[in-house]
């Protein structure tokens, strides 16, 4: 069942090579233009106005509000940052890979947490 949907708009940093694969590079993903968030189920919705109800309207099933620039407590996200990932890319026979998540739970947060293994891959169509 969709829990959320989630949009973010930001740019793309290139840091150089990555040491998993010849040809992978080191990306940081800054979310630095917007970051708005969807309800999509009644159950997420009562959680948000738990928890993230200060600043924002009353969350509800379908209505899109903006938590860019703001504190939301269930994303980690902090006022006056932007949210922001320490990522890798790698392209190979038309594939497109990602770093897989940390299997200890870490997120993306810092260099030393950037993913040393590949996601399975997406396939152009």
């Amino acid at each position: 069942m969709p829990l959320a949907r989630i949009q973010i708009k930001g740019h793309m940093l290139w840091r150089g090579p990555h040491p998993i694969a010849e040809g992978a590079q080191k990306v940081d993903f800054v979310a630095d233009e917007a970051y708005e968030v969807t309800p999509l189920a009644q159950g997420f919705a009562d959680v948000l106005n738990q928890v993230a109800s200060q600043g924002y309207a009353r969350w509800e099933v379908g209505a899109t509000q903006s938590v860019f620039g703001k504190n939301f407590a269930p994303f980690g996200l902090v006022q006056g940052r932007h949210f922001m990932e320490y990522d890798l890319v790698y392209m190979a026979h038309g594939m497109l890979f990602w770093g897989a998540r940390n299997i200890d739970g870490r997120g993306f947060d810092k260099e030393e947490n950037r993913p040393t293994n590949l996601q399975i891959p997406l396939v152009r169509r």
